[in-house]
């Protein structure tokens, strides 16, 4: 019967389209014995919120929340997070839609640099994963952050990588973030979407690609509504090895309010914008 119970939830898959607005779309290809809720809506300042209870044979086993923050100079940065309440581990794809005629750049097209893990330990985070462009959209696609809330020795509570996500399959017009999901984790992954391109020009973009694989504390990888969870500093505690919070000064994101002032463009301006958010 166990055995039965498991293939249920492991392989019977069904999709949902969860999002489609300003020629994005996303659905979720879930378990098809896990139910998703009509979904909780609420709105604070730019943000739109969709809350989905999920359930499994009638037990709660946790949540998907979506939240578009739609920022004032038209841009779109969209969350998603999947929290697994429950006891039993589950697959989930979030899939990207659309992008048959899509030309697509990579943001890590070589390893990046190190940071100084007599400071920090290890950060295996990398770029987002990378731009599509079409027609109408170009959307920069981040990773997929699967992690669990840890509270360390001093009462801080902060959230332990167990591993980042970065390569996706891209078949038939479709992204599909893949992740297996254990009890009691959580996964984090975002995108942002523009109109227009996201720099001024092919060069500036480059340079930016290089300069974020060369700075590790520039750039900001690990977004959510909240901030983004940057790498810690190690201390006594050895917890600390893989742990992330909120840090004020990386918070207010003030590398892409330099490279503004040089190289105006929507992508730099919507990191300031949403830092500005995530201060308030």
């Amino acid at each position: 019967m166990s055995l039965i119970v498991f293939t249920a939830v492991m392989f019977l898959k069904n999709e949902v389209e969860l999002y489609s607005e300003n020629n994005v779309s996303l659905t979720v290809e879930k378990p098809t014995f896990i139910t998703l809720s009509e979904p909780e809506v609420s709105e604070s300042g730019l943000d739109l919120t969709q809350v989905y209870n999920m359930t499994f044979l009638g037990l709660d086993v946790g949540t998907y929340t979506l939240v578009d923050r739609s920022l004032q100079n038209g841009t779109s940065i969209i969350f998603e997070e999947i929290k697994n309440t429950g006891w039993i581990p589950y697959t989930f794809s979030m899939n990207v839609n659309n992008l048959e005629d899509a030309d697509f750049k990579s943001w890590n097209p070589e390893p990046t640099v190190r940071l100084d893990e007599a400071i920090y330990g290890p950060d295996p985070t990398t770029n987002p994963y990378g731009v599509f462009t079409t027609e109408n959209v170009e959307i920069l696609v981040g990773n997929v952050y699967v992690s669990r809330s840890l509270q360390l020795g001093n009462g801080e509570w902060v959230r332990e990588l167990r591993h980042e996500i970065s390569e996706f399959a891209a078949e038939e017009g479709v992204l599909s973030k893949n992740l297996w999901l254990p009890p009691k984790h959580s996964s984090h992954t975002w995108l942002m979407a523009v109109q227009e391109p996201l720099f001024e020009t092919q060069e500036t973009e480059d340079e930016w690609i290089e300069f974020s694989l060369e700075n590790r504390l520039s750039q900001l990888n690990w977004l959510t509504p909240e901030g983004p969870y940057v790498k810690l500093e190690l201390t006594d505690d050895p917890r600390t090895e893989l742990a992330y919070g909120y840090i004020d000064k990386r918070t207010a994101d003030l590398t892409s309010l330099e490279w503004n002032e040089t190289s105006p463009s929507p992508f730099f301006e919507s990191m300031m914008l949403n830092a500005e958010i995530t201060q308030q």
